[in-house]
């Protein structure tokens, strides 16, 4: 018999945060600075180290202030689902004109909201690639 060790959250909750994420990416890379800012809380943070925005305006002038041409991929996201708060980790991956710009790691915050699932906080550690 095979063990699988218990999830927190249910299957549905999961989902629900991996969609939130690739809904994120699109907006982000699409320039849909509205879109992108729905998928956090009116109080998010969005913390790259050099750079923070926090609440709804700020958020907004991430994406209007970003360069054009960037695909966001991420890889190997781990959820932990608690009642209505849930961590995130995740790598990413910075394509810009299909090629590796960067590597990096996502830290994630979530809150269950009446909307569904949104980013409260995110910590973004970002590398250049090796050469």
């Amino acid at each position: 018999m095979l063990y699988a060790p218990p999830v927190a959250g249910s299957t549905e909750d999961h989902d629900e945060i991996l969609q939130l994420l690739y809904r994120y990416n699109h907006a982000i890379d699409g320039g849909d600075a509205d879109a992108w800012a729905d998928t956090w809380t009116d109080d998010g943070v969005f913390d790259s180290g050099n750079y923070r925005a926090e609440g709804r305006d700020a958020l907004l002038g991430v994406v209007k202030g970003a360069p054009p041409g960037f695909r966001h991929v991420v890889v190997n996201p781990s959820i932990d689902v608690d009642g209505d708060r849930a961590t995130m980790r995740a790598y990413l991956l910075l394509l810009r004109r299909g090629a590796l710009a960067a590597v990096g790691d996502y830290r994630d915050e979530l809150v269950r909201t009446p909307q569904g699932w949104r980013f409260a906080q995110r910590l973004v550690a970002m590398e250049e690639p090796p050469a």
